[in-house]
């Protein structure tokens, strides 16, 4: 016997069943979502989970073949305690440094946005349209009339990001209670300051996601990469529900987004927040999104303003689940009108509910 090889299945082995384990308890069911996901006290978590069926499905795929390694999370960065160099109450910030080069862990999507726009995360259904699936994080354009400056987009961002939902369906609002006192930026640090205390009797993994929807809203803003965000209150709470706050937080790396960002993001086109993106009738658009979904099968349709199926297919990402690839979709509307083309990964169960999408809205001239 191998026992090199057998050691490695082993240690597979157990990190699937803690995978399996960790998505469990992300399943929602269909009755009572939002009442049971605002008071059900759970385990403490800070990470989101995928479909109980999707992972279990992957789970004996990665058995069989020995290509799915599930890697450790990151651990928050804490570093020096920082000067401030940036406020949101100053009457002329100082400006940031340029942006830094990509470090690990940073967001895997463009956070270039527009003029006039600020990147704002909220925490929404992995599909919209099928509340048993998870949550997570999406991000949007939000218009704001704000100075260029990252003190300014960030505490417009997070203002924003403080209010989220609006109407918006199966969004969850965690922050009611809470208003932005301060942000600083330092060289090695963004500190982000609240005042008040949340209202909302969440469920721990929520706590979690509404904590990280701070973090990447501020981190998008200030567009310095993955520079460590510190939460504070006023009052000098050291948690957030049951979150601990007293070290600085920063995204995970690529392979463990997973655990926060919903499943399946549309980048391209992008457009801010209620528009539409304005494409040539006629002429070949591509479609660019991310992706981590079981097999790396995104599926697709096209449909006009009466809803009616116009074209449809599906392609397959650069990576499969757990790890986040992208795709290009690549579709031609030969007619001007209204179209939405809608993303998505159909559960593996019974090949029917979606457990992830994303949809564009176009307008064709």
């Amino acid at each position: 016997m191998n026992t090199d090889n057998h050691h490695d299945h082993g240690a597979l082995e157990n990190e699937l069943r803690a995978a399996l384990a960790h998505r469990a308890e992300q399943v929602r069911p269909s009755d009572r979502w939002e009442e049971i996901a605002m008071t059900t006290a759970k385990a403490p978590t800070t990470t989101r989970r995928w479909p109980i069926v999707l992972l279990a499905a992957a789970a004996v795929l990665a058995v069989v073949a020995g290509t799915w390694f599930l890697r450790p999370q990151a651990t928050p960065t804490v570093p020096a305690t920082p000067s401030p160099t940036a406020s949101a109450t100053d009457a002329s910030p100082s400006p940031s440094a340029s942006p830094s080069a990509t470090p690990s862990g940073t967001p895997s999507t463009s956070e270039t946005g527009f003029g006039g726009t600020v990147p704002v995360y909220y925490i929404a259904p992995e599909a919209l349209g099928w509340p048993e699936s998870g949550l997570g994080l999406r991000r949007v354009w939000v218009p704001a009339e704000t100075p260029d400056t990252p003190v300014a987009k960030a505490k417009a961002a997070l203002v924003i990001a403080l209010g989220r939902p609006t109407a918006t369906e199966g969004q969850i609002k965690a922050w009611d209670g809470v208003s932005l006192s301060n942000i600083v930026i330092d060289s090695d640090r963004i500190t982000v300051t609240l005042s008040g205390a949340p209202s909302a009797d969440i469920a721990d993994n929520i706590a979690g996601l509404a904590v990280q929807q701070l973090v990447w809203t501020a981190q998008a803003a200030v567009g310095q990469g993955n520079l460590p965000v510190q939460l504070t209150t006023t009052d000098g709470a050291s948690r957030l529900w049951t979150v601990d706050i007293s070290a600085p937080f920063t995204r995970p790396a690529r392979a463990q987004q997973y655990t926060v960002l919903t499943d399946l993001w549309i980048t391209e086109p992008s457009y801010p927040e209620g528009g539409t993106a304005v494409v040539p009738a006629g002429r070949p658009l591509k479609i660019s999104g991310e992706a981590a979904v079981f097999e790396a099968n995104v599926q697709w349709q096209l449909s006009d303003a009466t809803g009616r199926v116009v074209d449809q297919g599906f392609v397959t990402a650069s990576a499969g689940a757990p790890n986040r690839g992208t795709f290009d979709i690549s579709v031609t509307i030969p007619d001007a009108g209204e179209y939405v083309l809608k993303a998505f990964a159909v559960s593996m169960k019974d090949g029917a509910g979606e457990v992830a999408n994303d949809s564009v809205s176009l307008t064709v001239r």
